[in-house]
């Protein structure tokens, strides 16, 4: 294998862990510090793990790796679709940037969603249309996010 390659392999690893919960909980918080606005985050975090959990256990499908299985939390986790990685990080990040202050910091926000999709096909842990299925997916929680929460303050 090639040093680049390999490289390139590492850092993907390392950008789709942005998608990690713990991750996806402190970011935000720098952000938006302990504000109701990150209150109702971590309500849709919360939604969107227990509802995405559900779909993968009652409507699995297996991921690219063959992952396999013994129980059921085992086999949410084996679940490919929909992707969670990509629905938390298109909750996460979509609401960063609605609430961000500039421009700049919207389109970081938005590449950040998009390098985290791409690093789970990379890695094999999701097809493209897990990936897909999860941006819409999380892209539906933050529009529940708005409706019950955001846009009121």
């Amino acid at each position: 294998m090639n040093f680049g390659k390999y490289k390139f392999g590492e850092w993907m690893r390392d950008l789709t862990s942005l998608a990690n919960p713990i991750i996806l909980l402190l970011v935000p918080l720098c952000f938006l510090r302990w504000t109701p606005e990150y209150k109702m985050l971590l309500i849709a975090l919360f939604v969107n793990e227990l509802v995405g959990s559900l779909i993968k256990l009652f409507f699995h499908k297996p991921r690219p790796d063959g992952q396999k299985y013994s129980n059921a939390l085992e086999k949410i986790d084996a679940g490919s679709f929909p992707s969670l990685h990509s629905s938390r990080i298109a909750v996460v990040y979509l609401t960063l940037a609605y609430l961000a202050p500039n421009v700049g910091f919207r389109l970081l926000f938005l590449a950040v969603i998009f390098v985290v999709g791409y690093s789970r096909i990379f890695l094999k842990k999701h097809f493209l249309t897990d990936v897909v299925g999860g941006y819409i997916f999380g892209g539906l929680v933050f529009l529940g996010l708005m409706y019950f929460g955001l846009s009121h303050f």
